[in-house]
Parts: C-alpha cells; structure tokens; sequence
C-alpha cells in the first residue's frame, strides 16, 4: 500500500517550537491551546505576508533545524516501512528542502521512496495541492493533521488519518477520515 505521511505535527513536533520561538522573539505568551486554525496570522495577528516572513525568519534558527519526532513515530514508521511504501507529503516551502531533507535523513533514515514539498506559503514558486500529489502518486492512506488537507484529499479510495488537535476541530467528520491521537493508534489501524 502506498501511504502518504505529512511531515510538521505529524512526524515531527513543529508547532511547539514555533511558539516557543515567537513567544521569545515577539515578546508573546501564545500556547498551542490558542491554535484553533493554522493559519498562524488569525492566531497571532499581523497579515497572512507577515505570518509567513516570521516563519522564514524561524526556518533559520538552530530549533527549527532540531525538530524532534512525535512519540512512537519512528518505531510505527520503521514497522510500516517493512509492508508499504511510504512518501513524506509536506506543504513546506521549496526553500527548506536541504533542511527538510536533512532532518528526515537524521529520524527516518533510508525510509521514504520520495519526499514531496507542496510549497505552501512560499516566498517563491508554484504551490501544487496535496490532492494532486496524492492523486499522482497513488496514495492509498494518508496522514495528515490539517482537516482542510484531509477533506482535500479525501476520495473512495484514500483513507485519512487525522491527528486530532485544537486547529483541526470539526462537529462530524465524513465517512474515510479517522480521527487518531497516537502513532500507536495508527498501527492498530493499518
């Protein structure tokens, strides 16, 4: 099976840096409670150009080239890499991709047939969407906690695993898209 495994809050612990980062560079006191969407400008004000200079500004520092893997991620993914094949979707920037590529080569080494960047709020170049990526590559499950990623790529043929967290929140989600709390959750699953 081919599945699909986005990388920030889903593989690696992102968006507790992050905050810590802003909050020392801001002079902020945001907690990951107040994240009810990812479009990090509605939670910490400014315009959505601001919101993601501020993230470039981040992508520069020694925590952001330090992300640590999610509990149990890396025991679930060497256990799923055994039957499946496996591809890091990411909405990260092109301009990241050495970084990027450097931090999955240190946790997950020799693990993914191919890491593919959708380019989400760039500074430079075409975005392609996650569902045009899951689409061409075939991806028969993917893992994913954005909701409006999940909802996207949703088909009859793809299941979604969506971590739950506060900027995902919904009253129902539709048939195909399963709320998880843990990798180990995800194992049970597949």
């Amino acid at each position: 099976m081919k599945i699909g495994i986005d990388l920030d809050e889903v593989l690696v612990e992102y968006l507790a840096v992050l905050i810590d980062h802003h909050n020392a560079t801001y002079n902020t006191s945001l907690t990951k409670e107040q994240f009810k969407s990812y479009k990090f400008w509605e939670i910490w004000g400014g315009t959505r150009e601001e919101a993601i200079q501020k993230v470039y500004t981040f992508y520069q520092t020694a925590d952001f080239k330090n992300l640590k893997p999610l509990p149990h991620s890396q025991k679930t993914i060497d256990i799923l890499k055994q039957n499946h094949e496996l591809f890091v979707i990411t909405s990260r920037p092109h301009d990241i991709r050495e970084i990027t590529k450097e931090l999955i080569d240190e946790h997950f080494p020799n693990t993914f047939s191919n890491i593919i960047f959708a380019n989400h709020y760039s500074q430079n170049g075409e975005e392609i969407t996650k569902k045009q990526i899951c689409d061409s590559v075939g991806i028969e499950i993917l893992i994913e906690d954005s909701l409006d990623y999940a909802l996207e790529c949703l088909n009859e043929k793809r299941k979604i695993f969506l971590f739950d967290y506060p900027w995902n929140q919904s009253e129902k989600l539709p048939a195909g898209i399963h709320r998880i709390k843990s990798w180990k959750e995800i194992l049970r699953h597949i």
